[in-house]
């Protein structure tokens, strides 16, 4: 979901994660079981459908907004990679409630979703999928459809299950701390041993950052605590170099006419905590010495003001910790790695990573009928997509890599992204072997018309051999990704 404001004429945006699948039928494998389903990987090997043996869905979270879906399965290839979901009502109707191009509004009903916290006991998988805000307006699914899909886009068969609704309780009552069996009434908070429910937190804004930038505006970051998730709005106001309020010339007309705005951060918190990056228009960190924000939540609590000044962003060098969030950056040819928040990351040599990623790359071998791959976009950023090709030319984001293969020369083969199994904006870009660099693509693509985001390219008279695409995310959330290659 991107928030505008104007500020000195350009756009700040800010993106939340609301992870969602993009329209399209059941597709993939009905008959879940352990037969091999006729398919083999690059290298010869059975593909083996994953199966599905046990699942759960139930409302979650600390605002009763997001539906949270727990698996078991079993994958003998080892690959399993995202669940397949279908929403329905009471009746088994479909419900539109999946954001699939995160503008906020629910629009299909079914998708594909990152399987997170996997862990394996041999065959055996156990992970989980969250879809944020389903319950937003208060209603949602009532059934779920489940299935478990892998890398080669093979799904086991599905269960429907019913949705588990989560208890809220009272100020005074006992509650979850991990807020899926229960949560605490709106503008209050679960805390304390044993955990009650008592008045809600003021979120706090643990770091913030505002660096000048090479080209562009000034670079706002946040980081911050909503032990509530109900974040509402950040405050910013201006101050000189004296601590004290000023006003700035926002239209350049040559007369000061902003004191401060708000940046609206409803539904912005996740898990207790937020996350927000702003590029303001030129000339914000030469009128304002000092900037300020202050987060506000639903219940009218507002936070200790945060006061930075502009500084350049701070550059690391080989081997030096980094931050995934964007807090610095690694010099040139050095990507901060693994580029995952929460891991231990560090800079390292860029070329390096690019051939080590190309060599563990997942290969797609194209078919006329059209081979299908699934995969996950996220991390740290080691190819960005050619100049002119995306809006904005955004860079640094998160990336998948596939490489597709031509057993034979094409005289046709198309690319696309397009499918229930994609579920962020996706650009693809085609390289002509590994680790090539963009500036060597061969096409690009950035979203399709009524795609929703997704991404479709041809390429003509190609020789037989691999070709490397990038399946780069346009905004910084990443998430999972269906490609199909179809030679002709």
């Amino acid at each position: 979901m991107t928030r505008n404001v104007m500020v000195l004429g350009l756009v700040l945006g800010g993106c939340t994660a609301l992870p969602g699948g993009a329209d399209g039928g059941a597709g993939g494998n009905a008959g879940g079981g352990a037969a091999p389903t006729g398919r083999v990987t690059a290298d010869g090997g059975a593909v083996f459908a994953p199966e599905l043996t046990e699942a759960e869905a139930r409302v979650a979270g600390r605002t009763g907004r997001d539906l949270r879906v727990s698996i078991k399965g079993k994958d003998r290839n080892l690959d399993a990679v995202a669940v397949w979901v279908r929403l329905l009502d009471a009746q088994g109707m479909p419900v539109a409630a999946l954001d699939t191009n995160r503008d906020g509004v629910g629009d299909s009903s079914e998708g594909s979703l990152t399987l997170e916290g996997k862990k394996w006991a041999g065959e055996v998988v156990t992970g989980s999928a969250t879809v944020r805000g389903v319950f937003a307006s208060g209603q949602g699914p009532a059934q779920v459809g489940v299935a478990l899909i892998d890398a080669t886009s093979e799904r086991s068969a599905e269960q429907v299950l019913m949705v588990v609704d989560q208890t809220v309780r009272a100020r005074g009552e006992t509650c979850d701390l991990n807020f899926v069996t229960s949560r605490c009434q709106p503008g209050l908070g679960c805390r304390g041993t044993p955990a009650v429910c008592d008045e809600g937190l003021a979120p706090q804004i643990a770091r913030m950052a505002f660096y000048r930038m090479a080209s562009g505006g000034p670079m706002i970051l946040i980081e911050g605590t909503e032990p509530e998730d109900d974040l509402s709005n950040v405050r910013f106001e201006f101050q000189n170099a004296q601590g004290q309020a000023i006003s700035i010339d926002s239209d350049g007309d040559g007369t000061p006419d902003l004191s401060s705005f708000e940046y609206d951060a409803l539904g912005l918190a996740v898990d207790g905590a937020f996350f927000l990056r702003m590029q303001s228009g030129e000339g914000l960190d030469q009128q304002v010495p000092k900037l300020v924000a202050i987060p506000r939540d639903v219940a009218g609590h507002a936070g200790t003001p945060k006061v930075v000044s502009p500084t350049p962003m701070p550059v690391r060098s080989t081997g030096q910790a980094c931050d995934a969030r964007g807090f610095d950056v690694c010099g040139a040819n050095l990507s901060c790695s693994p580029g995952i928040i929460g891991a231990t990351n560090r800079c390292a040599n860029a070329s390096t990573m690019r051939t080590s990623q190309c060599s563990g790359a997942p290969v797609l071998i194209a078919t006329a009928d059209g081979a299908k791959v699934t995969g996950v976009a996220e991390g740290g950023s080691l190819w960005d997509a050619p100049a002119g090709c995306s809006t904005a030319d955004p860079t640094g984001r998160p990336e998948g890599i596939v490489k597709v293969r031509l057993p034979t020369r094409a005289n046709k083969l198309t690319l696309s992204t397009v499918g229930a199994g994609t579920n962020f904006d996706t650009t693809m870009y085609v390289m002509p072997g590994c680790p090539a660099d963009s500036k060597d693509a061969l096409g690009c693509s950035d979203d399709v018309p009524g795609g929703l985001g997704a991404s479709s390219l041809t390429l003509t008279d190609l020789p037989a051999g691999d070709y490397l695409v990038v399946i780069d995310s346009f905004d910084p959330n990443g998430g999972t990704f269906e490609l199909t290659a179809r030679m002709e």
